[in-house]
């Protein structure tokens, strides 16, 4: 037993802290040409506009497009903003970037950041002279993308690496509304399209929406307008000007991602978060999505180091109570510590009548009361006669 002694242990995890997560860890697809430090196909993390640059992709280049998405993100998320970027030929469709089956789509680029990668960009520029197949007012190969996606964001979300897909929305039939589109008939919560564009091209501005995803909260809504005016000066829908554009109304009931104005109020501000799926479905808004995420790998990780250990139970063969108050308090101390500011509140139970002797098997039920948004805000206003009241 050696010499006698004082020993002093230091204690750990009882601060009721959980591991981090990487809450705005963004990742872009991009239509380019081999840069100089960057061939076609290859994943690379940057944290700078000047570090894309310093691989070849500048404004003035052939990467323009692929420039344009990058600078827009940081224009939001700032230097220093962890993004996960891959080139692909012009030849690659977005349906091809999102095909779980293709070696060469984002399963790569999602792959080599190790799960990192919460909030994903898909974007295209097709070559010149490329024309649309327009399908229910839209170029079909966002259509064809958003089906793909969902897949794609599933079988990351069964590996505990969720991820949140946002597509651009190209070529927007903006003459014959009536005919776009309905994304809320999908099941593709996963999955927001955004046609809300900085440039009158007929693409959308993906890499700043995820820019303003990357800087916020997981419960915030890209359409906050406390968070201010977005850094742009001109929006559009396809090649028409948003403030010229009438039927937003529908396009926004339709569950697309696009730019707004308001009145008495100077600058363009992005209209929702909707994902495309049913109003309702719980998970069809981005926010509740990135919400559900975020729980979900602090319960993992929570619960992982209980994994294999020894469980008592009482003499009808019940859970030890204490073991239960244990497991219980063990993730609610963790996930309302770590979301405090994200979620209403998170509670979780565990029945004691389970046969974990039988089983091998506990089940912990746990749920969360999200935060509430103030979609629309009615005020009740008419003149009042004081002496009336008397």
């Amino acid at each position: 037993m050696g010499l006698p002694k004082v020993e002093v242990k230091l204690g750990n995890g009882n601060l009721g802290r959980s591991v981090a997560t990487a809450d705005g860890v963004a990742g872009l697809v991009l239509t380019g040409v081999a840069a100089t430090g960057l061939p076609l196909g290859t994943p690379k993390v940057i944290f700078s506009v000047s570090d894309a640059e310093s691989l070849g992709i500048t404004s003035g280049s052939t990467n323009a497009s692929a420039y344009r998405h990058i600078k827009e993100f940081y224009d939001l998320a700032g230097e220093g903003a962890e993004l996960y970027i891959m080139l692909v030929a012009d030849t690659v469709t977005l349906t091809q970037m999102a095909d779980l089956a293709d070696a060469g789509s984002a399963k790569k680029l999602l792959d080599a950041a190790q799960g990192r990668i919460r909030l994903l960009g898909l974007t295209r520029k097709p070559a010149a002279g490329y024309t649309p197949v327009l399908t229910d007012g839209i170029d079909k190969d966002v259509l064809d993308a958003v089906t793909k996606a969902q897949q794609l964001a599933l079988a990351f979300a069964a590996q505990y690496k969720p991820v949140r897909i946002l597509i651009e929305g190209r070529a927007v039939d903006t003459e014959n509304i009536a005919q776009l589109k309905d994304l809320r008939t999908l099941s593709a919560n996963h999955v927001a399209v955004v046609i809300g564009s900085t440039a009158s091209d007929a693409s959308a501005s993906v890499g700043l929406a995820l820019g303003r995803a990357a800087v916020i909260p997981v419960q915030r809504n890209l359409g906050r307008v406390k968070d201010g005016a977005l850094p742009v000066l001109e929006a559009f829908i396809n090649t028409k000007k948003v403030e010229d554009f009438t039927a937003a109304d529908q396009v926004h009931d339709k569950g697309y991602i696009f730019l707004r104005t308001f009145v008495g109020r100077s600058g363009y501000f992005f209209n929702d978060d909707a994902t495309c799926a049913p109003v309702t479905d719980d998970y069809s808004q981005l926010a509740l999505g990135r919400v559900i995420d975020k729980v979900t790998l602090i319960c993992y990780q929570t619960y992982l180091e209980e994994l294999n250990d020894e469980i008592k139970v009482d003499a009808q063969g019940r859970i030890n109570v204490a073991v239960i108050k244990y497991l219980q308090g063990k993730i609610e101390n963790a996930v309302n510590t770590a979301m405090s500011e994200e979620i209403s509140s998170f509670s979780a139970y565990i029945n004691a009548e389970q046969n974990v002797i039988s089983t091998g098997k506990i089940t912990i039920a746990a749920s969360v009361v999200p935060v509430g948004y103030t979609k629309q805000i009615e005020v009740l206003l008419g003149f009042e006669n004081p002496a009336l009241n008397k």
